[in-house]
Formats: C-alpha cells, sequence, structure tokens
C-alpha cells in the first residue's frame, strides 16, 4: 500500500507538472464548449439553457475520454520505450500497484476535467442545476471513465503508434458516440452505430440526469460490459509483454 501511495503522489506530480499535456486536456473541451454553444447555433433558438446544459455534459465527457484514451495512453507507450517500465520491474512496486497507481492518477484528473467544464458552464454560461444534479452527473462521470482508463492502458501497449491510435480512437469515439452532435441529428445510418458507443453509454445516464429523466439500466450494463472488456485487454496485453525478455 505505501508503495501505490509513493507510486500514485509522483504520477500526479508528474502530470501536474506536464503543464502543455494539462492545459491541453482541460483546454480543448472547454474550447469546444464555447464552439458547440455558439450564439449562431440553430438549435440554440428552441431552448439556449437546456442546450447548453447539454453540451456541458458533452464536453465534460469528450474531456474525460480524451484523457483517458489519448493522453493516457500516450504517457505509458513513452514510458515503456524509455525504460521505465524496464526499471520498475526491478523494484519491489508490483506491475498490479503500477497500473492502479495510473487509474488513480487517471480519476483524479477526470475529477479535475469535468469540475472545469462545470465551472465555466456555470459561471460563464449560466448553467444552474440543484446541487445534488450536479453531484450526481459528476459522480457518474467520474465512476464511468474507469472503462476509457483501462482502453487507454491499451493504447499505451502500442509503442510509437500509440499517440496516432490513441487519437482516432479518441475522436472517432467521440463523434460517434454523439458528444459532439445529438445523434438525432445523425444521418439514420448512423444512429444505430452510435448507441453501441461506450461514448454515448457514458454520456447519455448523464444526460438523463440533467433532464430529470431516469437513467437507463442498459446504458450502465452496456458501459460495464465495455469496462470488463478493456479491462480483460488490458490484462491480456500486461500478460504478453511479461512473457517479452525484451520489454
Amino acid at each position: 500500500m505505501r508503495a501505490l501511495w509513493s507510486q500514485w503522489k509522483m504520477d500526479m506530480l508528474r502530470t501536474v507538472r506536464d503543464r502543455r499535456v494539462f492545459l491541453l486536456t482541460m483546454g480543448m473541451p472547454i474550447a469546444f464548449y464555447f464552439i458547440f454553444i455558439d450564439e449562431t447555433n440553430p438549435h440554440l433558438s428552441a431552448s439556449a439553457p437546456l442546450w447548453k446544459g447539454y453540451f456541458m455534459v458533452s464536453m465534460a465527457a469528450f474531456g474525460v475520454v480524451g484523457s483517458a484514451v489519448n493522453t493516457l495512453g500516450v504517457r505509458l507507450a513513452a514510458e515503456r520505450k524509455s525504460g521505465w517500465v524496464r526499471w520498475f520491474k526491478t523494484t519491489p512496486l508490483s506491475p498490479v500497484a503500477y497500473a492502479l497507481s495510473k487509474i488513480l492518477t487517471q480519476l483524479v484528473l477526470s475529477l479535475l476535467i469535468v469540475a472545469a467544464i462545470f465551472a465555466v458552464a456555470h459561471f460563464d454560461q449560466g448553467v444552474t442545476l440543484k446541487g445534488e444534479k450536479w453531484a450526481e452527473i459528476l459522480g457518474w462521470l467520474w465512476i464511468g471513465s474507469i472503462p476509457f482508463a483501462a482502453l487507454g492502458v491499451v493504447i499505451g501497449f502500442f509503442g510509437n503508434a500509440a499517440q496516432i491510435l490513441g487519437t482516432l480512437v479518441y475522436l472517432t469515439l467521440s463523434f460517434l458516440g454523439g458528444l459532439w452532435t445529438p445523434i438525432s441529428t445523425m444521418p439514420s445510418p448512423l444512429q444505430p452505430v452510435a448507441r453501441l458507443m461506450p461514448t454515448y453509454r457514458f454520456a447519455a445516464p448523464a444526460w438523463a440526469i440533467l433532464e430529470n429523466k431516469p437513467v437507463a439500466i442498459n446504458d450502465v450494463l452496456i458501459l460495464g460490459v465495455y469496462a470488463v472488456l478493456f479491462i480483460g485487454l488490458a490484462a491480456l496485453a500486461q500478460k504478453w509483454q511479461d512473457a517479452r525478455p525484451d520489454l
């Protein structure tokens, strides 16, 4: 436990000190939020407050997924390439503790991203919710980010291709999952595909909470299946790496 705590603190310090990654992780979803709620957006004429709240949730999810899939994956790939992971194998720190420290760091970063988007939406765009609604949406987006952290770990095993792959996965999941535009406005052939995306199942419960609707159990179950799948892939990738003496 002490080794895990020390590794987590070190990971957090490294993340905070990397201002470029830290600011980009938070800056991109905030910038996209302002773009999507621009006054020229035709959806605003119908229901501006609801639309601003809808995209608040969308961009919070967008930022969390980007940080987990892209940023985490690239950092893990860089650590493996630099020999950092090989060095850890010579220390008492177990592979499980190493992976847990990364996931814990990612969970803290996800919490900060969601809080930042909420602050912008509330103080700059006038999005107002009851206290419990803020807490429920934040709590779901935080817990629901775990599958994407596991996916980021998987992408980290792709070495030099991790950055390109992470970006492609991140943007594809965001677009097809309805984080950039409601799936009802997508072409009809894409709508069934969108509902299969883990990003849609991640954001849908938060949208439901925002609109005072019951959370669909299918969204939670399907995201849970994705979590098991991604964690399983991460475990298999780790087992494959451990079997290779050159890694």
